[in-house]
């Protein structure tokens, strides 16, 4: 009897840790998501636009995922012109803003900033995401 009562109080411990580890909150995943960002080689010139996409990609995410606004189906001009349906401070509006725009420069017009840069840029990304 003791048996079948322990194998039923594990099955419902495990239980209860998934449904904990499906709950982890937006800002957890997407602090994860950033940290990953650090293992891109940002040395490699191929590699600049694709940590620039990621990080593009992963604010979008975040202020989709915690504002309801459908960001990464937006074009940057699109968000720029919606800043009325917004709920956070205007310096961090135009911080986002002008990240969106460099990282299309980089993405699309084949700007190559420099590692120290986009490490910067990354840590910019990060204060704004904890911030609104």
């Amino acid at each position: 009897m003791f048996y079948l009562w322990s194998k039923r109080v594990a099955r419902v411990n495990t239980k209860q840790t998934k449904k904990r580890n499906l709950k982890e909150s937006t800002l957890e995943l997407t602090l994860k998501k950033l940290k990953e960002l650090e293992k891109i080689d940002l040395n490699n010139e191929s590699n600049k636009k694709v940590f620039y996409v990621n990080l593009s990609f992963i604010l979008r995410d975040y202020i989709e995922k915690s504002f309801f606004v459908r960001t990464l189906e937006m074009t940057t001009e699109e968000i720029e012109n919606a800043i009325e349906i917004f709920q956070f401070e205007e310096e961090n509006f135009i911080k986002i803003i002008n990240f969106l725009k460099k990282s299309d420069q980089v993405k699309y017009a084949r700007h190559a900033p420099i590692p120290e840069k986009m490490i910067q840029d990354k840590k910019e990304i990060e204060e704004i995401i904890q911030a609104i």
